[in-house]
């Protein structure tokens, strides 16, 4: 009887310690299939998912095939820390709401891990609301609330908005805009896609460049956007799609305006044609200072300015070192907010830092940089280190 009581004391025990476990985290429906997603920050803007889904399945794509449009914003840089290690500096920015009645700004952002079988491992960080806009358990702490189905995520690994390899491979989407009578993207997720195929099966800036010419996507899919590429060898590119002509830049800043095409703005003052980078009166002459590059070139050239501060002159190709919390500080400076026209009414979901050496990702959740959270590309969380605030 003693034995009875004290299996039954432990029993009890067990499931205590699971109610707890249950409480700071939402198990995923059938065990195994998806993981668990675990909330990180206090206010419910970030969480951590390890992803043991087939999301190569017809079950999966049947349903990416199927989602709406895909938007970001977003500024991104490439440096080197203080021991010469390739570090990729991004915000993501899009302005996610509430509803269309109620425009406060909410948000969903999962870091996630994904191993799947026979191809490279990753740590990235996705933007959930993406998986389906209109639903409310998508946005600031949906997770956690009663009712939320984990099956709303099985296409996260499509929604990754920036990632890094265990080669050390980074690769992040920026928005472009189309221009009256260019071709549009043919498929709105055709971008966050091919993300995913050079997450998973790109080495390096070379092989991702290729993985552009495989005929999974055509330039057509993806030409709204274009492709920030790094690798633990200190190389950095852009990738971008112009009316089906793939262009390939070097370049260590992207935003979102063509890099590889003149994308300045003509137009005409006393009936001659001008084009200009910078506009600084309207046809009537009216004072009117604005950037001919349109979006994003501002933030661009903020960071440019800052970059020149950390050039190593002794080397002979451009190459730019600074400690990582001054990195940070320049990815604070293009922050963007939707309260002011001259940040571009945006909104900066969050701001990560990854290492193409080690091979982590350090996220700042909605603009609070009061604390981080840090992965390894296996998924396993590390102490983040001390930064100015």
């Amino acid at each position: 009887m003693i034995w009875k009581r004290l299996n039954w004391l432990v029993m009890i025990a067990f499931m205590g310690i699971a109610l707890v476990n249950c409480a700071q985290s939402v198990c995923a429906s059938g065990a195994g299939s998806r993981g668990v997603l675990t909330r990180l920050d206090d206010k419910g803007y970030l969480y951590y998912m390890d992803y043991q889904k087939d999301y190569y399945s017809p079950k999966v794509m049947n349903i990416m095939r199927k989602i709406g449009y895909i938007d970001p914003g977003c500024s991104v840089f490439f440096t080197h820390n203080v021991k010469g290690e390739p570090v990729t500096c991004r915000n993501y920015d899009y302005p996610h709401r509430i509803s269309k009645k109620d425009k406060s700004l909410t948000g969903l952002n999962i870091v996630l891990h994904c191993k799947p079988e026979g191809k490279y491992e990753s740590i990235a960080v996705a933007d959930a609301v993406w998986c389906d806009e209109n639903n409310p358990l998508l946005q600031k702490g949906g997770p956690d609330q009663e009712g939320f189905d984990p099956g709303l995520l099985d296409i996260l690994p499509y929604q990754c908005m920036d990632g890094i390899n265990e080669k050390g491979l980074y690769v992040s989407i920026q928005r472009v805009d189309i221009k009256k009578g260019e071709q549009p993207c043919r498929f709105p997720a055709g971008s966050s896609m091919l993300l995913r195929y050079m997450l998973d099966d790109c080495a390096n800036v070379d092989e991702a460049v290729r993985k552009t010419k495989t005929g999974i996507l055509v330039p057509e899919d993806w030409q709204n956007c274009h492709f920030m590429v790094t690798d633990a060898t200190g190389r950095s590119i852009v990738i971008e799609s112009r009316n089906s002509v793939v262009c390939v830049v070097p370049s260590d800043i992207c935003t979102n305006f063509y890099l590889g095409s003149d994308d300045m703005e003509d137009y005409y003052q006393n009936g001659k044609l001008r084009e200009e980078a910078v506009k600084m009166t309207d046809e009537a002459m009216t004072p009117n200072y604005r950037y001919g590059y349109g979006h994003g070139y501002h933030r661009f050239v903020t960071i440019l300015g800052q970059l020149e501060r950390y050039r190593d002159t002794a080397k002979k190709e451009y190459y730019t070192v600074m400690p990582e919390p001054a990195a940070l500080l320049i990815l604070r400076s293009v922050v963007q907010n939707p309260y002011t026209n001259a940040s571009g009414i945006s909104m900066t979901q969050y701001s990560a830092i990854y290492n193409n050496k080690k091979k982590t990702v350090e996220v700042w959740p909605f603009q609070d940089y009061s604390k981080s959270f840090k992965f390894g590309v296996k998924g396993n969380r590390i102490s983040s280190g001390q930064y100015a605030h």
